[in-house]
């Protein structure tokens, strides 16, 4: 097998830092905050009498030990490596559907967003999303504090597997590939012990916010998750291929690129996409109604999701090589948006099939 380890785990500790970072760096901030319940009297004035009235607020502080950003990336390097080892195994029977990644990021995203307003005290019903260790493990542990690092960071960085990022999808790619449960592992392994000093950094330093500073991080940490957690259920409806996906409602009120319109190849109208690390270009295509449409995509040195290629309204699926080119039929079809995306629904474009009577008419 012709891997060389040594270039995974550079460009984890490169590459792969900094873009799982972007999608993970909320479970991360999530695993740093303590949360507990914090009785609050509030005093309301009725007649001449002061009643005290009792409420319940989330304490929110921020770990003052590296322990939770160790457990949480020894979590996400044992699942990572699990995971390696199932796809090498298994092959392309581990693939995941679309619609099963896409629930799975939905529940993630609604997880931050539910974490980050209870960081901020929204309302009372977003503490059901502090994640607390069960009595037994407490009473075995014997000190809430030790259990409190030790249990959440390692659920969330377990929680990991279930938003990985472009790099990280690519590098499953290779695992499944090598069709060695082994192998699979190793790549896992070696990639995600690159990414780790990147997130060991930022997580270690923001344990070391002391005194005034610490209510303002913990708000600024608050706001992060819950953008990465609303990111998080963008994407995941983008990858459903839903019109109500944020970015495509976004998309449909400003606009975006000027689309281009599919050539007649042989007969048959073709779009050409060049799938990139950053993106589909062009991204933005029409075409005719009730005439076949051929897809044709285009890699060169491509080290993303985008080359996971996913029609979801259609249940197409493709994985594309490092480099060349892979044709997917579609047949005719009836006007309406063609949306497609990467494997993750991060990257995405569409098809505007238009009426082609209307057209010649």
């Amino acid at each position: 097998m012709n891997i060389d380890l040594w270039v995974i785990f550079i460009t984890g500790l490169t590459t792969g830092g900094l873009t799982c970072l972007a999608v993970q760096g909320g479970l991360l901030a999530t695993a740093l905050a303590k949360l507990s319940p914090v009785t609050v009297a509030q005093h309301k004035v009725v007649g001449k009498r002061a009643k005290a009235k009792q409420r319940q607020l989330t304490g929110v502080q921020m770990s003052q030990t590296a322990l939770p950003v160790a457990v949480f990336l020894g979590a996400k390097l044992l699942a990572h490596t699990v995971l390696g080892f199932l796809l090498g195994a298994l092959g392309s029977m581990a693939q995941l559907a679309p619609t099963t990644q896409a629930i799975m990021q939905i529940i993630a995203g609604v997880f931050m967003i539910g974490t980050a307003l209870n960081m901020l005290n929204l309302h009372p019903i977003f503490r059901y999303f502090a994640l607390q260790p069960p009595k037994f493990v407490t009473r075995l542990v014997r000190k809430q504090s030790k259990s409190s690092d030790v249990f959440a960071p390692g659920i969330l960085g377990v929680l990991t597997v279930l938003i990985p990022c472009g790099t990280t999808q690519a590098m499953a790619i290779l695992a499944v590939s090598t069709g060695s449960a082994l192998w699979g592992a190793a790549i896992m392994f070696a990639f995600v012990l690159g990414t780790s000093p990147t997130f060991f950094v930022l997580g270690f330093l923001a344990t070391q916010v002391r005194g005034k500073l610490q209510p303002t991080f913990v708000m600024l940490t608050a706001l992060l998750v819950l953008f990465l957690g609303a990111l998080s259920v963008d994407t995941a409806l983008s990858l459903m291929g839903s019109p109500l996906a944020p970015r495509n409602l976004i998309a449909a009120m400003i606009g975006g690129p000027a689309p281009v319109q599919a050539e007649i190849v042989g007969g048959v109208q073709e779009v050409r996409i060049n799938a990139l690390d950053d993106g589909y270009a062009p991204p933005n295509w029409t075409a005719q109604s009730g005439q076949a449409l051929r897809v044709r995509l285009v890699t060169h040195d491509t080290l993303s999701c985008t080359r996971i290629f996913t029609i979801p309204s259609l249940g197409i699926m493709r994985e594309l090589p490092l480099t060349g080119e892979v044709v997917i039929d579609v047949p005719a079809l009836p006007p309406g948006d063609l949306y497609f995306s990467c494997g993750m629904g991060m990257y995405t474009g569409v098809i505007r099939i238009s009426d082609a009577s209307a057209t010649s008419s």
